[in-house]
């Protein structure tokens, strides 16, 4: 069941962006500039890490698609193909009794903010991807991500994803999510500490509508489940191992002449 809806300030932060960029042109640059899409999507996702209840919320779109300094150093452009680098950006909610009753004893974990960055190689219709953030405020720890997908264009419009995804944390992130102190253990909720490391596998699809040269709809669905010491962690026992993720969202894009 989606029981609520949660708001961060990123996503506003990207919408803001994107309505006052006067100047930017509806067409791929060539020169010294900066070209990225950004927007926003709404996306349900599990409450907190092991929960078995999914939270609606706002998330912020933004990746980098080139930048070229004047002194001719360039990441990205040109078509999607071979190696590229963006921003990585993610935000993880706050967890609480409050919101989640099933939690009582547990500390709460406030917002976290995960900066960091993604890498891509492309071939074909095939491409490997990578991201490593590291977090703040609600956690502390580095969290990366790997996955690969096969893509197919049936047109110029219509791009259709999928593949497999593996999650990884170093011993910081998992103890936050899937530990439990001993001042917060009982019987629901025993004393747990966890190790780092791989701590989900799972799918991902997802499809891409180029509405025009700057405007697109993107939709994505993915499964992945708890493995090693998240899985075995007394708050996925309690919840679920499972977890599920859904998404729509438009994206605009804005090429910028430095």
């Amino acid at each position: 069941m989606i029981k609520t809806l949660r708001f961060t300030v990123a996503p506003l932060v990207a919408v803001t962006v994107a309505a006052f960029v006067p100047h930017a042109i509806a067409q791929d640059a060539t020169g010294p500039g900066i070209s990225l899409e950004l927007g926003v999507a709404g996306k349900v996702t599990s409450r907190y890490f092991g929960s078995s209840n999914l939270v609606l919320s706002p998330v912020p779109l933004i990746r980098l698609k080139r930048l070229e300094l004047p002194n001719g150093f360039t990441i990205g452009g040109g078509s999607d193909e071979g190696f590229s680098l963006s921003p990585s950006i993610d935000v993880i909610g706050k967890r609480s009794a409050a919101d989640s009753p099933e939690l009582a004893g547990l500390n709460t974990i406030d917002t976290a903010v995960e900066l960091g960055v993604a890498a891509k190689y492309q071939m074909g219709n095939f491409r490997v991807m990578g991201a490593v953030r590291q977090g703040f405020g609600g956690h502390t720890g580095v969290r990366a991500e790997l996955g690969a997908d096969l893509i197919l264009k049936p047109d110029e419009q219509w791009t259709v994803y999928g593949g497999p995804r593996l999650n990884f944390g170093n011993s910081k992130f998992t103890n936050t999510y899937f530990g439990v102190t001993a001042a917060e253990a009982s019987t629901l909720y025993p004393a747990t500490t966890t190790s780092g490391g791989l701590y989900s596998a799972g799918l991902e699809a997802g499809v891409r509508f180029q509405v025009d040269s700057n405007w697109a709809i993107e939709a994505e669905a993915g499964w992945s489940r708890l493995t090693g010491d998240a899985a075995s962690s007394p708050i996925a026992v309690q919840g679920s191992r499972d977890q599920y993720s859904a998404s729509l969202g438009v994206v605009r894009r804005f090429d910028i002449g430095f």
